[in-house]
Formats: C-alpha cells, structure tokens, sequence
C-alpha cells in the first residue's frame, strides 16, 4: 500500500515524507488522538467523487470536541482540506483518506489539555478492505468485550479506542477468521472491530441502537436512510447472540467495508450461506449511490 505522495498538514500541503512529527508526540504514547475514514470514488466516466465528505468533518469535529481536542480549523477549511489532498494527488484507482488530529509534543501529563493539537489530511490508493473476501465473511464473537460506555467514548472516533479493536481483530485473524463481533458489558452484540453491524429477519432489519457502546457510522446512517427507500423498516435496540444466530441475514457496514455480508457466525450458517435478498439490493443500490448514480442525496456526493 503506497500513500499519497501529498499531506495537507497543519494547514499546509506538504510532501508525504514532510509531515512528520516527534517520537514523544503525546497522541503517539498515549492515544490522544481523533481520526475518520473517507472514501473517494470512481465514476463510470472517469471523475472522483468524495462520499459524504461533510458530515465526516462534522463528525471529526464532534470526536474533538468530546475529548477536550481544541483544534483551529473550521468545517470548511476541514472539508476544502480533503478535497485538496484528493484534487493534488494523482490518483489513479479509488482513494481511502484519513484526517486526524492528535495531541503534539508537550511533555509526559497526562491532563493534554495545554497542549498543541496537530491536524492531517493523508491517504492512499484502496479498492477492499478484506483482500478480495467480495462473496462474504466468516465472523466470530472476540472474546474481548468492546469499550463500555462508563470507561471511554464510543461515540468518538478517538485513536486510543481502537487497541480495543485491535486485539480482537487479530484474534479472529489467528483463528481462522475474517472478522470479529464485539460483546458488550451485558453480552449483547455492538459491532465488528471497524464496522457496524445489522440483522436481517422476517424482513426487518435490525441495528443495535447508539445508547450501545458503537460508532456513529456514516455508512450505518446512509444504510438506515436507503432502507427506508427500499420500504424496509429498522429497528434500533439490543441484539443478542442468539438472535444473531438464527438471522435470515446478517451484514457489515462502514466507510472501507462498504455493505459486506456475513455469511457464518461462530461456526453457523446464517440464512442459506450466501448473500441474502436484501443486502444484495442495499449493497447494489449502495455501490450505485457512492458513484453518483443513483441521484439520491445530492449533497452527499463532492465531485473533485
């Protein structure tokens, strides 16, 4: 994986090898840090277009401002940031970007609230996060439980959540695993190591609601926003194992994922082994929407 050869740093855009940063970074040693995950894709024609690039930021934003990050830049100046890191760079496939904001160098304390905040926009040339898996996943339960909402923010996008997830996506990795799901604090699913998760059964799907420790995805929302388009309801709540188990369908949704179906969880077939109905129409009209060809929310598409 090769990245981009621009940064948008602090800023400025910069060479890649320019934007670099000191080992005792605070956000290094200990986590303090904000990131989100950006798509940017290829039309039929040949354009770029990048996929919710607003609402992103705003999220960026909110992940800041719930850590205590104070950062100088606005939405705009945030947004216009990443489409000049894509518009600079010469892109030749589908893009992944990553702004992030972290605590700089200050010193050892950690109250990091005097401390700079340093802010990036990089990324790279991406098509799949699974490698290649496009037929569907073989999942797992971690047996490490997700962050609860008493010992940190899942609601923050904040790098120092992520170790979490870490640990058990290379425990499904070691076990023969595509993915993990998380547990949280009363065994209830949340949702994989960097996706949320969704049940199809008797027609109805089913997401755990954002009162569980999980990410406010920006895919989870566009999935609940088309689902509605389709006339399929959505249900927020618990889920359980069990019900898990005995789902017509299950799925995967998030910026790099995109719409992936889950086609065994812990050893059991879900539904008939493949992918089912309904995620195969919200998967379709989702790669249609992401390509700007569906003319559905127009304010969600930035062509650059």
């Amino acid at each position: 994986m090769e990245p981009l050869q621009k940064v948008w740093f602090n800023g400025k855009m910069v060479p890649f090898e320019s934007a670099v940063t000191s080992v005792l970074t605070h956000g290094l040693n200990y986590g303090t840090g904000v990131f989100e995950g950006i798509r940017g894709f290829r039309t039929s024609n040949g354009k770029m277009i990048i996929f919710r690039n607003r609402d992103h930021m705003k999220r960026f934003i909110q992940s800041c401002l719930m850590l205590g990050m104070k950062i100088q830049y606005s939405l705009d100046q945030l947004t216009s940031a990443v489409e000049q890191v894509v518009r600079e760079n010469s892109v030749k496939s589908e893009v992944y970007i990553r702004p992030i904001a972290y605590v700089g160098f200050g010193g050892i304390n950690l109250d990091f609230t005097r401390f700079g905040v340093d802010v990036a926009v990089g990324g790279f040339e991406f098509e799949d996060y699974f490698g290649g898996t496009s037929r569907g996943l073989r999942v797992c339960t971690a047996s490490w439980r997700k962050l609860s909402l008493g010992s940190s923010l899942p609601l923050a996008k904040a790098s120092g959540n992520y170790l979490n997830a870490c640990l058990a996506k290379a425990e499904a990795s070691r076990n023969g695993y595509d993915e993990a799901i998380f547990l949280d604090q009363d065994d209830n699913l949340c949702e994989g190591t960097g996706e949320n998760l969704f049940l199809v059964s008797k027609g109805r799907l089913i997401t755990p609601s954002l009162s569980s420790p999980i990410l406010d995805g920006i895919t989870r929302d566009t999935v609940i926003d088309l689902s509605g388009r389709l006339g399929y309801q959505v249900v927020e709540r618990d889920v359980t194992r069990g019900e898990a188990y005995r789902a017509d369908e299950m799925f995967f949704t998030g910026t790099a994922a995109g719409i992936m179906p889950i086609l065994e969880y812990d050893g059991r077939v879900i539904g008939s082994g493949a992918e089912g109905e309904i995620t195969k129409k919200l998967r379709e009209l989702y790669d249609s929407l992401v390509r700007g060809e569906t003319g559905i929310h127009p304010e969600w598409i930035t062509y650059v």
